[in-house]
């Protein structure tokens, strides 16, 4: 239950970026899904079950997923006073799970947020 709930919470926060409103629901949640899980076991890969009942390949989700943790370091800079998704997910009841580590981030702290090319409709 915590993997799932640290989803939400990138899912929650996911809200405060206009960036990703043309990224698919189920993309996101894929990808919010994979991240939760490297957050919890760095090894952790898209597996052929998960591949199945989201119906995404990983490299469709992957990209996905480091824009997601790129986001999550952003928001501490672009919306650090915005602190009620963290608050919440910082409670006992939601696991903690705002305190769990980020994977390390693969971009720059000067890039933008932006949704990988890939993943916005045509």
């Amino acid at each position: 239950m915590p993997k799932l709930t640290l989803a939400r919470y990138i899912l929650e926060t996911s809200l405060m970026f206009y960036e990703f409103i043309g990224v698919s629901e189920s993309l996101m949640a894929a990808a919010a899904i994979l991240l939760a899980f490297k957050m919890h076991d760095k090894e952790a890969t898209w597996t052929p079950i998960l591949q199945k009942y989201s119906g995404y390949k990983a490299e469709d989700v992957e990209p996905l997923m480091w824009e997601l943790n790129h986001m999550m370091y952003k928001r501490r800079v672009m919306y650090d006073r915005l602190e009620t998704v963290f608050s919440k997910y910082s409670h006992e009841v939601f696991f903690s799970v705002a305190a769990v580590p980020l994977l390390p981030d693969v971009f720059t702290m000067d890039r933008p947020v932006q949704a990988p090319p890939s993943s916005s409709p045509n």
